[in-house]
């Protein structure tokens, strides 16, 4: 009888220890996504305000008439390719039809 009230105990208690793992396990998780939830607001707060910075930069340039160097160029760029493009697509027809 002593052994079987003994691994009936044993039972008993790896029964309640599972159940305290599972509580564990819970209350994990819903911290975890708790802290998951908060990074990604936090994310989304710090995208949100290097936006409307860049945004007011680039009003701000606008305004004093001043352009960002990567403006300029691409500013530069348009007007090659205003200027050129009619002789590239010449140039690329013409090595089409020749086959060169």
């Amino acid at each position: 009888m002593d052994i079987i009230s003994e691994i009936l105990e044993t039972d008993r208690q790896a029964e309640e220890k599972l159940e305290e793992a599972r509580n564990k396990r819970s209350e994990l998780l819903k911290n975890a996504e708790i802290r998951a939830q908060e990074i990604k607001d936090k994310a989304k707060a710090e995208a949100e305000a290097y936006r409307r910075q860049r945004l007011e930069s680039a009003g701000d340039a606008g305004e004093k008439g001043t352009d960002s160097p990567e403006d300029r160029r691409i500013e530069e760029f348009k007007a090659l390719y205003e200027k050129e493009h009619g002789r590239w697509e010449k140039e690329i027809f013409d090595a089409v039809i020749s086959g060169s």
